[in-house]
């Protein structure tokens, strides 16, 4: 019934699912930087999905590709289902909402989500928060729902993954349930007391176990007051970097603010506006430079997720899901702008892609299996050099051909970074600059390393001129 009764409106929304399941595919190789590959390398080598920091959502960004080693798949066809898995699970939850809770302008904020604020984070799609901006959508459904029992089980499930995810998640968390009491008051009050507990006993956790990465963050923000570094200056530089970049999530935000004011929710908008300057100075605080970056566009982020999540609480939401054509017309060009974007970012991560390519195959006519190069080789104008993920983007590319064609590559920076080669002695591998992994760790099924020393390997002249 709802299918027919938002037919165009649905089908419409699967269409631009679509475009963004074709980008997926196009760029399965371009989408492991990073972060992504990392993530996927442990989950290959280990068998099951891979957590750190207690970050539990990440399950959910591995499960296609962890079928797929399940049972034995390729390994071009794993890279395929992990960069699928990232576009398939929002709309699965569009799906969700669409079947359980009749609400297909669920479909248009996670499209947002994707496009908004993105574009290098297209191709690190692992990120927490973007899962959990995802789940949030379909824990707020729940929470304004009548259906008991199959919703109980949807908010404390999404719930545990969104306070799992990050500690912006608990705040955005905590910010839907706020918007929910000013109308519904103690109504849903045994949720409220689970998600308080669940958000307790992770803390705690938290608390207990801190990992080096968290503990370093939080360490660096305290002494971030200490130096005096957050003043007057920061913050102008902080306030001109999101004009300069997230204008049009201020447009958007500001003009729902407006129409839930217009619609008697002032009190509604202000909540939303105290929780966006709040996520803005937490961004800030985590933000080095005030460049553009897919790690700045993951800090930032949460603002997208404060700024569409009106259209899921409050009764502007009515209005807009009959969508006016005007509306229809913008949100569609909207959409083709911004990925248009991603297509000329991800134009220029595909000539890193072939450059590297080009490395494995020149050094697969080589007598061995671990290379380092010259990132100095490999600089090319509005072309995205090397990282630190080049040891495992390598090794992912090169074992497609089969697990005996498996090599490594890193770059003398990586190679020399703290005197990680002193760790290297024939048996291990670099596996990314802080620190080394034994060859006998790896997925025989997928990679197979022979002991062996680093070579150094000098590219082509006719590959960077092709290249260029």
């Amino acid at each position: 019934m709802i299918f027919l009764k938002n037919r165009w409106l649905i089908l419409l929304q699967i269409a631009l699912f679509a475009v963004l399941i074709a980008m997926a595919v196009v760029f399965f190789r371009e989408r492991l930087l990073v972060d992504s590959g990392y993530y996927l390398l442990r989950m290959i080598n280990h068998g099951w999905p891979w957590v750190e920091h207690q970050r539990y959502i990440l399950v959910l960004s591995q499960i296609l590709p962890w079928l797929g080693v399940v049972f034995h798949l390729p390994l071009k066809v794993i890279l395929l289902l992990y960069s699928l898995n990232h576009v398939l699970f929002p709309l699965f939850v569009f799906y969700l909402t669409v079947k359980i809770y009749n609400k297909p302008i669920a479909g248009f904020v996670l499209l947002m989500f994707q496009v908004t604020s993105l574009i290098t984070g297209f191709f690190v799609p692992m990120f927490e928060l973007y899962y959990a901006g995802s789940l949030l959508v379909l824990f707020v459904s729940a929470l304004y729902s009548n259906k008991s029992l199959t919703s109980y089980f949807i908010l404390i499930i999404s719930g545990f993954f969104i306070i799992s995810s990050h500690p912006i998640g608990i705040v955005l968390l905590f910010m839907v349930m706020v918007i929910h009491f000013l109308k519904h008051k103690w109504e849903k009050v045994t949720i409220y007391g689970v998600i308080v507990t669940i958000t307790l006993a992770m803390l705690l956790l938290k608390y207990f176990n801190a990992s080096e990465y968290e503990s370093g963050k939080t360490a660096a923000i305290i002494s971030g007051f200490s130096e005096g570094k957050y003043s007057l200056t920061w913050l102008g530089g902080m306030i001109g970097f999101i004009f300069s970049n997230y204008l049009p999530v201020l447009i958007i935000a500001t003009g729902i603010w407006i129409a839930m004011i217009i619609n008697k929710s002032a009190k509604e908008a202000f909540v939303y506006f105290v929780f966006f300057m709040i996520i803005f100075f937490l961004s800030a605080l985590n933000t080095d430079t005030l460049q553009i970056s897919r790690y700045n566009e993951q800090v930032w982020f949460p603002l997208s997720v404060i700024a569409l999540m009106p259209l899921l609480t409050t009764n502007i939401a009515g209005r807009i899901e009959k969508l006016k054509p005007l509306l229809m017309v913008v949100f569609v060009l909207f959409f083709a702008f911004r990925v248009n974007l991603i297509l000329e970012e991800g134009n220029r991560y595909n000539q890193r892609t072939e450059i590297l390519m080009k490395l494995i195959s020149q050094a697969g006519e080589m007598n061995g299996q671990h290379f380092v190069i010259d990132e100095k080789e490999l600089e090319i104008a509005n072309v995205p050099g090397p990282n630190w993920s080049f040891p495992i983007e390598s090794l992912l590319f090169s074992a497609e051909s089969g697990p005996d064609s498996a090599l490594t590559i890193c770059t003398t920076e990586d190679y020399y970074f703290n005197d990680v080669y002193r760790e290297l002695n024939g048996s291990n591998y670099l596996f990314w600059r802080i620190g080394t992994e034994l060859h006998s760790g790896l997925n025989e099924k997928y990679f197979r390393l022979q002991n062996g020393t680093y070579l150094q390997l000098m590219p082509g002249g006719d590959m960077i001129k092709e290249s260029e």
